[in-house]
């Protein structure tokens, strides 16, 4: 009987220790300990050499389960539901139909996936792919594009949205919750030179997490506009009314680090639903350089059908930067 007490003990004790092990992002710091190695550091920013760019056509968008992963996991055990959109093999046609329709220079995803899921609703021909790989495994998203033939990169890299920015495949705030990071891209404007960082971010929607990820942000991104023109895409999961929205943006700071591009455009009053006082997706650009937005607006077409494309609709706009 002793025998066996022993042997319930130390599974028990094993289960646990595995259970702590994950609980505790084991798997992620051994990863990182072993060569996997931690997130790229930040460039060091001591300004702006030029501050003169062409017009930046710009998208934010979450596309909603833009996987064909996870497609197929919801038919083979849910019937095929994703939780209220339709198939991504059923959507993906018309979101690349429409994507192309904006000529945008720089892409901002949220929920897409691997790089095949992209590829089926941007050209990899045109556009180059900043998303996290580690080996064979790809998670993006946060995935930004850029044109190639107009941009150069620089840099690029990910800060993690968890107690440890470094670490890679971070499970958050909250033991065990969704990943979620930051996406950077240090890019240079191929004929004039103009120099900029693009990010791209997917903030988590329980508060647990998104509120210390703006606190973060705020810290390790929108404070790099201080000396470097910025231009950031994301679903923050937070409209521009809250005080969290104010604090990942510098709203307080002086001078504020980032500003909505809807507020740079300066247009005539838009429905309140589109507003971004009730959107928790934004286009935010800032930086020592003046900056306009030439355009901006909200596309909430849904597919042919009538069915939405997705439960967010994109988010554009033109920026321009002049000294």
């Amino acid at each position: 009987m002793s025998r066996w007490l022993k042997r319930i003990a130390l599974v028990t004790s094993l289960l646990f220790a595995v259970a702590a092990f994950i609980r505790y992002q084991g798997i992620q710091y051994l990863a990182a300990y072993s060569g996997q190695d931690w997130a790229r550091d930040l460039p060091t920013v001591t300004g702006a050499d030029n501050c003169t760019s062409d017009p930046i056509n710009v998208l934010s968008y979450n596309v909603e389960y833009g996987s064909e992963f996870i497609e197929s996991m919801a038919a083979r055990f849910r019937g095929g539901s994703t939780g209220g959109a339709l198939p991504w093999s059923v959507r993906l046609p018309e979101i690349r139909a429409r994507i192309a329709g904006y000529a945008a220079d720089l892409i901002g995803f949220q929920e897409t996936h691997t790089d095949k899921d992209i590829a089926t609703i941007v050209p990899l021909t045109q556009y180059t792919l900043v998303s996290y790989h580690l080996g064979n495994f790809q998670y993006g998203d946060a995935a930004l594009l850029f044109k190639t033939a107009r941009f150069e990169l620089l840099d690029s890299g990910q800060v993690w949205l968890g107690p440890n920015p470094k670490l890679p495949m971070s499970f958050g705030f909250r033991p065990l919750a969704m990943i979620r990071y930051v996406n950077w891209a240090m890019l240079r404007e191929k004929n004039n030179g103009f120099t900029f960082m693009f990010v791209n971010t997917h903030f988590d929607n329980a508060s647990a997490n998104k509120e210390p990820s703006a606190t973060l942000f705020h810290d390790q991104i929108a404070t790099l506009a201080k000396g470097l023109p910025m231009i950031v895409t994301g679903d923050f999961n937070t409209t521009a009314t809250t005080e969290r929205y104010r604090r990942f943006t510098g709203a307080d700071d002086n001078p504020p680090l980032l500003h909505n591009a809807y507020t740079l455009a300066k247009l005539p009053p838009v429905a309140a639903k589109l507003h971004p006082n009730q959107r928790i997706d934004h286009i935010l650009a800032g930086g020592p350089c003046k900056v306009a937005a030439e355009i901006w607006f909200i596309d909430p077409r849904p597919l042919k059908n009538g069915q939405p494309m997705s439960d967010h609709d994109p988010v554009l706009a033109r920026l321009r930067f002049r000294p």
